[in-house]
């Protein structure tokens, strides 16, 4: 089968293309891309005034299949990455039992071939996430794992995270780290803060305790020379340690919350227990500083940080609430309204963190991930880069709803995705509907 994408502004970052082309696919594959393509085909696409893009990726949304799938499964949140624009997912590890078993990785690989996006297991660093014992992680990868990651799970044995690094370092494997809460004190979700302080709320998390634990696993990093994302990173002080580590080690890379470009602690007046996230979210000062990590490129990566919840698990004290966002669905329109729209970054800034940077992280982009080019797997995303929107509660494609953007304005909106080849998604909007 031929399909023509045709009249759209391909912004490539890794192919450094920025131009009106269109593109010709075949069998799932790209064949031609080009000024003009007058060839005969057997489905078009006119997305004049769209960008096509190669397909986003994201790294660690959580799909919580096999065993809780009340929250989400494979299916619904392969649906909710296309609407969002993702061909590739690094799925994150909240799974029971947790992927440090390899019948998990098997598991996820076996019906990862029939759903609509291309999904890739991450295996737990320690068994069950439990922080104690370092798991087989080369079993692991021999059974389909692609990297090593234990959620939102700070790991305080820095002698066993130490080993782990080189461990994924002889696997020539990245390993993702997240950085927070020392001495097994209780994760709350909320910055401790005015906000928190205002409202009464105790126990709440502090900065330091991102900054101290990212200082520990800085010093491993640099130690192992391993390759290591260290995700959603939140404050000032991270960033700036970060960017100051980067100039002499190029194996770290760092990733952000799409939601912390976004929003503040000021959201949890407004939205309650749908804005208790992890990393919580901090103050203006921090979010600026994002920002400015995002442009000079100490922050390599935007994700999603994709954390469904059933809706009792929201509506419990704020104390007792589940943490957590989903957001596979809003992190283009995110990008759109607080980035580019305020010439922070350009598109193409953007797509580099939203589908070359984790390709790369992940070596998906050995398999053509990231980029358009002739000769690899037609996964494009096209988008409306001006279409200024509201998420909608009925309109979400996870089966979670749990989110502190509805309402919010959002610009940029995904209208079609293609993943090999295929049409997995078309929004109701677009030209063709």
């Amino acid at each position: 089968m031929l399909v023509l994408i045709k009249n759209g502004l391909v912004i490539d970052p890794k192919n450094q293309k920025e131009d009106k082309l269109d593109i010709l696919i075949e069998d799932g594959e790209i064949i031609k891309i080009e000024k003009k393509i007058n060839e005969s085909y057997d489905y078009i696409l006119d997305v004049a005034g769209f960008v096509v893009a190669p397909g986003f990726v994201d790294l660690h949304p959580n799909f919580c299949d096999p065993g809780v799938t009340s929250r989400e499964d494979l299916k619904t949140g392969s649906l909710s990455a296309a609407k969002g624009g993702f061909t590739h997912v690094v799925l994150g590890t909240e799974n029971k039992p947790a992927p440090s078993q390899c019948n998990v990785i098997e598991y996820i690989n076996e019906y990862s071939d029939i759903m609509p996006i291309n999904i890739f297991p991450c295996a737990a660093v320690t068994n069950d996430r439990a922080g104690f014992e370092m798991a087989d992680l080369r079993f692991l990868a021999n059974h389909g794992a692609i990297g090593f990651y234990d959620g939102l799970k700070p790991i305080q044995d820095k002698s066993l995270l130490q080993d782990a690094m080189l461990e994924a370092k002889s696997l020539n494997m990245p390993i993702s780290i997240y950085s927070g809460l020392q001495n097994g004190v209780k994760i709350n979700g909320i910055n401790e803060g005015k906000v928190s302080k205002s409202l009464g709320y105790k126990a709440c998390e502090k900065a330091e305790n991102e900054i101290l634990d990212l200082q520990m696993n800085l010093e491993l990093a640099k130690m192992t020379n391993a390759v290591v994302d260290f995700a959603y990173v939140s404050t000032k002080e991270s960033i700036e340690m970060i960017r100051k580590e980067k100039i002499d080690n190029e194996n770290i890379f760092a990733e952000v919350q799409a939601i912390s470009i976004a929003l503040t602690e000021d959201a949890i007046t407004k939205s309650g227990t749908n804005a208790k996230v992890l990393p919580p979210l901090r103050t203006e000062a921090d979010r600026k500083a994002i920002i400015k990590g995002l442009a000079d490129g100490t922050i390599d990566i935007i994700s999603s940080n994709h954390m469904p919840c059933k809706a009792e698990d929201k509506e419990e004290k704020i104390k007792n609430a589940a943490c957590g966002s989903i957001g596979l669905e809003t992190v283009l329109g995110i990008c759109g309204a607080k980035l580019v729209q305020q010439n922070k970054l350009s598109w193409s800034e953007v797509i580099e963190k939203i589908s070359l940077n984790p390709a790369r992280v992940f070596k998906l982009d050995e398999d053509g991930a990231g980029e358009l080019k002739v000769g690899t797997p037609a996964n494009i995303t096209i988008f409306d880069p001006n279409k200024k929107w509201k998420l909608v509660e009925e309109d979400i494609a996870s089966k979670s709803k749990n989110t502190p953007l509805i309402g919010v304005q959002l610009v940029g909106k995904v209208m079609y995705t293609l993943c090999n080849g295929v049409l997995v998604y078309k929004d109701k909007e677009s030209l063709e509907g």
